[in-house]
């Protein structure tokens, strides 16, 4: 319901108008800089947390970029990214402002500042992905365009912007950059281009240069574009998922036909691929159907996990499964049919993701046998999504009716945190929130009410902890 009702914001603003994190080895939570796993390198709350402060923001979200998880939130070393219509920096520990930094446009036909989402925390410097309307001619519509952006980690200085690297809408929707050897890689297009219609989707045309494109980290210098050829089909920027391990990156490279092909979209596969970012080459790829969802794409040291679905000819009934690859070599070592595609949490050791409408399961990765399964107590014929993030002790699963705690190695209930809407007080929470883990705690972000017409409400950051002064 919650991927329902974002889809159906984007849909009222269009007609009106127009992650996983990963850790490095000091803690910190970094977005996209390794691998899609949703595993941090944190000791989760044994204990139920209680709130410790809360951060009123100032800024406002606009309606197309309201509702997606993981897409404005990071923390590292204490302090707490958020994005949105401004980049601002909080301290974990007290909930105090450090900085904020807001991009502000210029021309005419453009909207008044660059969102910024996705912060990817990279040593000391901040790469996010930043987003701005634009009325195109003849259209009479905002339609959107997208750049790299790259900040100082410790002032918010904006040190430098690329050019556009899409002009499509609905572009790029659920991807964090990726991050490797003071180099950027982002699925991108030509942004001189332009639709031959104003507004025309998703038809593509050969002039784009779908790809994936590398920055220079510190001088912003546009070093390589790696173009992958398809013998149907040119790859989509709404749909196109990336990860890496650290040394390779890897696609769930969705595809849509151009306007040059006389084929149905149908008939034009998908791919998962392995791509070595210092020469370029594609390694291996696995044509699949696949099943796009934010977190349905993972990567460990020995494989990598995606959702794909089959739909019937004869019934029209799609069928979901989870398959998991060897990275070595992209071959398939196991998979299971799902009731959906679902959220996957992914370690070395763990595989977890929903398997029914109230139940949770951990599997072996490498052979996908069970290691255990845990029913949630809902009202019965519920169904909604449970997103697992997974950290040292502690699994945590988000959902409608709140957050519940478990031993990760067990599924035994440590503790349970629900309805959401009571955490903050009777105040009615949206819940669409966004949320990360830190040590002792996690961290959350929402907004007081849910947006109606026209008003929208400032998000708040809050700290739940089970320590006062011990969050690092």
């Amino acid at each position: 319901m919650r991927k329902l009702f974002a889809v159906f914001l984007i849909l009222i603003l269009f007609f009106t108008g127009c992650a996983a994190r990963t850790p490095d080895k000091s803690g910190c939570t970094y977005a996209g800089n390794e691998a899609g796993d949703m595993f941090w390198s944190v000791n989760g709350a044994r204990r139920m947390p209680s709130p410790r402060w809360a951060y009123r923001e100032k800024k406002i979200f606009a309606l197309f970029y309201y509702g997606y998880k993981f897409s404005n939130l990071n923390v590292c070393n204490g302090v707490i990214y958020s994005g949105g219509d401004r980049l601002t920096a909080v301290d974990l520990n007290t909930g105090k402002e450090l900085w904020e930094t807001q991009v502000k446009n210029s021309l005419s036909d453009e909207d008044a500042i660059t969102y910024v989402l996705y912060p990817t925390v990279y040593k000391d410097k901040i790469v996010a992905i930043g987003a701005r309307f634009v009325v195109e001619k003849g259209f009479g519509c905002y339609l959107e365009r997208r750049n790299v952006l790259v900040f100082d980690r410790k002032t918010g200085k904006l040190l430098w912007k690329s050019a556009d690297i899409g002009s499509k809408m609905n572009y790029f929707d659920w991807n964090f950059p990726v991050v490797l050897n003071n180099r950027v890689y982002v699925p991108a297009l030509n942004g001189e281009y332009r639709a031959l219609r104003p507004g025309s989707s998703p038809m593509a045309n050969k002039k784009e240069q779908r790809g994936i494109y590398v920055w220079d980290l510190n001088s912003g210098k546009l070093i390589d574009k790696i173009l992958i050829p398809f013998k149907v089909g040119v790859m989509s920027m709404e749909g196109t998922m990336i990860r890496t391990d650290g040394r390779y990156i890897y696609l769930e490279a969705d595809l849509e036909r151009s306007i040059d092909e006389m084929v149905e979209s149908s008939d034009i596969p998908d791919y998962l691929i392995k791509l070595d970012p210092r020469s370029g080459k594609v390694i291996w790829k696995v044509k699949l159907n696949l099943d796009f969802m934010f977190n349905s794409f993972a990567v460990n040291n020995r494989v990598v996990a995606v959702f794909s679905s089959t739909e019937s000819p004869k019934t029209n009934i799609v069928h979901y499964y989870i398959k998991v690859f060897d990275k070595k070599n992209g071959t398939l070592l196991w998979n299971k049919e799902m009731p959906e595609r679902r959220d996957i949490c992914l370690t070395d050791s763990k595989l977890i993701t929903q398997i029914a409408g109230d139940t949770v399961a951990c599997f072996n990765p490498l052979t996908g046998d069970e290691i255990w399964k845990y029913k949630c107590k809902i009202p019965k014929d519920t169904i909604y999504n449970i997103t697992p993030f997974l950290t040292k002790n502690v699994l945590y699963l988000d959902n409608f009716y709140g957050i519940i705690a478990l031993d990760p190695d067990t599924g035994k209930e440590l503790w349970r945190k629900a309805p959401f809407y009571k955490l903050n007080y009777k105040i009615e929470v949206d819940r669409d929130m966004i949320f990360i883990p830190v040590n002792n705690g996690f961290v959350i972000e929402y907004t007081d009410a849910t947006p109606s017409g026209a008003m929208l409400f400032p998000p708040v950051i809050q700290l739940w902890s089970t320590e006062r002064n011990n969050t690092q």
